[in-house]
């Protein structure tokens, strides 16, 4: 379909963006328009958006999928009598609907919450989404009730209903805690707030003016005040509160902004003389940081420089300065100066996330690898998961420097190699517990897996698919069926490897010449289609003694549906082969694409996975994420305690963020099923508590040697 693109003028500017569609495209039904609002096919500045967004003066909407009124009517026209009964139909179904009512009144708006999905957190910290209502009902309103005469208990209740852009909803919640509360500043920015958001800026106003003087005004009422003010238009006076902020406090990062906004807006000059007075008092820090950055914008790196010196002696040395300053010298080159007044003032454990890249970039320039390595290591313990692919980055360039650096010319052996197995991959780093494999005598056809070939447009999730497809499936073939089969997974040094070309039958012959009693091989291709989010992919067995190919999955999947090639190709084993899989669906890649990166490590020394935190870190995060979103599926929760072994034997620092996570699932009963309640003490051993590891041990009082085996191993880490 046509893709239609729209600038956004002065007539449509703050409406918001379902509105406007529904107006554009009269013709097409209200589900219609909200399912091209989350699929896509109606964005925004290239990116997807919701449905309440308002639109901004340039804002560009790109929009497929919906069919204007316009041409419709046209259509209309030369379809005679049938394009009037379509049109009665349509206002038929308007009225049942109520959409021609709400289009008048301007209760629209209200009429789209129903489709609005609220975001909200269960215990672990799992996201889960509900219709705007249902949340309402069964979450925010109980809450409320309660907590009605817990303020401390009110307080991030309505802080989170805000959160979620619910005012007239939080009303009543909002005036009792106002009226009940202890905490002057507290209730006053509360109510401020909910004025501001409903549109009553001059009733926030009017609350400020009566409440505060000389007496009780603090930084943070003197900030709401002000915002308040300038809501209203009353620029002048509002400039004049954010001064009275930085009075009470001149380093307040927001009063500071606003405050400066306001001036730079009126005049530059004017911005940089208030800016030179306010850095000429001790103890003002930020205005001396904003000094250096105007400087250094100047091109007067010694004067910048100079600023920037004093605003870390004066804020001593705090993480936003760090921030700023090392940012600063990266990008001027600067790097005797970051050695001086960041480097040997950094310090993991108080400085953020940015001044951790930056002090990694600079080791790059220098070439510290073992610096570089090390702080990957030591940051990996801390809640920055959002920047990981950066930490991946830094964490791949310093090892190969120092592989290159410490084997020096040594020649690389190219040869590919194989990773044999019909065992699930979790079980070599889990002590090999032969007690949870299963057990049956295998038995014919003999059956080869290979990992599929990632050909057509270089993909990651193609080749991540070409390794993970076959393990998943393995997974399943262990557990679920007593065919007699082997997964060959291949590699080259360190890395997986992928086949850019497919299988020849020149090949499937020399497989077969190599192994007599070989029946099938199972194989296949992934196809990144150009331009498109699209993936060819076939899956066949080759059947070694006819030669010849049967077809188990021969389809084109999207970015929305692919995930079901795990259920298609599980379903087209069970059915060639006539075996019951007992199929567990599943609704998302999330799982699948797990088994790769598995895979890399499995293959990896010990020392090049001690170097991949990061990597760990994304790891153990996803497969938290896929426990949590499973908690009936034995398998993903053996991984998840597989892989927590795992770690343990390479980065303890890595448990560390995630320990009181770990320990509330199994408070809760994650790991109380039949299977997993006699693995869940090898958490304790995993966090060295041994008091709740022997007294699990003892409370589950089994005498099986293999068992009891397995454990000792743990113990004699």
């Amino acid at each position: 379909m046509e893709e239609k693109k729209v600038v956004v003028n002065s007539e449509m500017e703050n409406m918001r963006l379902d509105r406007y569609l529904r107006k554009q495209f009269k013709n097409e039904s209200l589900s219609k328009i909200f399912s091209a609002i989350r699929n896509g096919d109606v964005k925004v500045n290239a990116k997807k958006s919701k449905e309440s967004y308002r639109l901004s003066l340039g804002d560009i909407l790109t929009i497929k999928m919906l069919k204007s009124s316009e041409k419709k009517e046209k259509k209309k026209n030369y379809s005679g009598g049938d394009g009037s009964q379509q049109q009665i139909r349509r206002e038929i179904y308007d009225i049942v609907n109520n959409e021609s009512e709400i289009m008048e009144n301007g209760s629209y708006d209200n009429y789209s919450d129903d489709f609005k999905e609220i975001s909200y957190y269960d215990e672990f910290g799992k996201e889960f989404k509900m219709p705007k209502k249902e949340w309402l009902d069964k979450k925010l309103y109980p809450a409320i009730r309660k907590n009605w005469s817990n303020m401390e208990g009110l307080y991030p209740i309505i802080q989170d209903a805000f959160s979620k852009e619910l005012y007239p909803e939080i009303k009543e919640a909002v005036l009792r805690f106002y009226a009940a509360d202890e905490n002057f500043e507290r209730k006053l920015v509360m109510l401020g707030t909910y004025h501001i958001k409903t549109g009553s800026c001059e009733s926030a106003v009017e609350l400020y003016e009566k409440n505060l003087n000389i007496d009780n005004t603090t930084e943070g009422l003197c900030i709401a005040y002000a915002e308040a003010l300038e809501l209203c238009g009353r620029i002048e006076e509002s400039e004049k509160k954010y001064y009275e902020a930085l009075e009470i406090n001149p380093n307040s990062a927001t009063a500071f902004k606003r405050y400066f906004d306001i001036v730079k807006k009126r005049s530059v000059k004017e911005y940089e003389n208030k800016l030179e007075k306010l850095s000429e008092i001790k103890g003002n820090w930020r205005a001396k940081m904003m000094q250096a950055i105007v400087y250094f914008k100047k091109g007067d790196k010694e004067t910048g420089n100079y600023f920037l010196i004093t605003a870390l002696k004066e804020s001593g040395y705090n993480s936003e300065v760090m921030y700023i300053t090392s940012s600063i010298y990266m990008l001027n080159e600067l790097y005797d100066e970051f050695k001086q007044y960041v480097l040997a003032y950094y310090n993991p454990e108080k400085h953020n996330v940015y001044t951790a890249l930056n002090v990694l970039k600079y080791y790059k320039v220098k070439g510290m690898y073992k610096e570089g390595l090390e702080l990957c290591k030591f940051t990996s313990k801390f809640p920055w998961i959002e920047h990981y692919k950066k930490f991946m980055y830094y964490e791949d360039y310093f090892w190969k420097l120092k592989v290159k650096k410490e084997n020096g010319d040594a020649k690389e052996n190219t040869a590919n190699r194989f990773f044999s197995t019909n065992k699930p991959i979790w079980y070599y780093e889990f002590n090999h517990p032969e007690f949870m494999l299963n057990q049956s005598r295998r038995v014919k056809p003999n059956i080869l897996i290979l990992t599929l070939t990632s050909i057509g447009e270089k993909s990651e999730l193609a080749e991540n698919l070409a390794v993970s497809l076959p393990l998943y499936l393995n997974e399943n073939l262990h557990y679920k069926t007593n065919l007699n089969y082997q997964l060959a997974i291949a590699y080259n040094n360190e890395s997986l490897f992928v086949s850019r070309k497919r299988y020849s039958t020149d090949y499937m012959k020399l497989i077969r010449q190599q192994n007599n009693n070989l029946n099938f091989v199972l194989a296949g291709n992934i196809l990144k289609m150009p331009n498109v989010e699209k993936y060819e992919i076939e899956i066949y067995l080759y059947d070694t003694f006819n030669e010849q190919k049967s077809s188990l999955i021969n389809k084109i999947y999207d970015e929305n549906t692919i995930y079901s090639v795990q259920n298609d190709l599980l379903k087209a084993v069970s059915g060639f082969f006539g075996r019951d899989f007992s199929i567990k669906y599943e609704k998302n890649m999330d799982n699948l694409i797990l088994f790769s990166p598995k895979m890399k490590f499995l293959i990896q020394s010990k020392t090049h996975r001690e170097h991949q935190s990061w990597r760990y870190k994304k790891l153990l995060s996803d497969q938290i994420d896929v426990v949590l979103e499973d908690r009936n599926n034995d398998l993903k929760k053996i991984n998840l305690l597989a892989l927590l072994c795992e770690i343990k034997q390479t980065n303890s620092q890595l448990l560390k963020f995630q320990k009181p996570l770990i320990y509330s699932m199994n408070i809760h009963g994650i790991f109380e099923t039949q299977t997993l309640k006699i693995l869940a003490p090898i958490i304790f051993r995993i966090y060295d508590d041994d008091v709740n590891f022997q007294a699990h041990i003892e409370a589950l009082n089994i005498t099986d040697s293999n068992y009891l085996g397995w454990i000792n191993k743990f113990m004699g880490e």
